[in-house]
């Protein structure tokens, strides 16, 4: 992974990636789901910012309760990638067991293996096997 440091500080502002925000109908469901079933912990709760992720990592997820700022849930494929460590299909096995729902299940494909899970609200979240 590329250090903050790496490029030229004119051409390159010295952005990298913080969080994602990912629309909920209740944080604490959705707290709880993200760190009981898929091991996240949260990283920032002041209040409405709630993120989860892994310390000292980035890549945070921030779950926003949508009637908080009127807004709406768009449940579906949101974009969103989780690299899963170790044997993919065990893993993946052992998400089921925890009760996580997968919209597609393990699938090998000529590229490799992905799967689908999706979180309370039908929000669908893609997870590859690190490679």
């Amino acid at each position: 992974m590329p250090s903050e440091k790496s490029g030229n500080s004119e051409t390159h502002p010295g952005l990298y990636f913080f969080a994602t925000t990912i629309m909920v109908s209740d944080r604490k469901r959705s707290v709880d789901w993200y760190t009981q079933k898929l091991g996240f912990e949260v990283i920032q709760d002041m209040g409405h910012w709630l993120t989860i992720g892994h310390s000292g990592r980035s890549g945070l997820l921030h779950l926003c309760q949508a009637s908080e700022i009127d807004g709406e849930l768009e449940p579906g494929i949101q974009g969103i990638t989780l690299h899963v460590r170790g044997d993919f299909e065990r893993k993946c096995q052992d998400l089921a067991r925890k009760g996580v729902t997968f919209e597609k299940p393990v699938t090998r494909m000529s590229w490799g293996m992905y799967a689908r899970i999706a979180d309370p609200d039908g929000n669908i979240i893609n997870v590859h096997p690190e490679d």
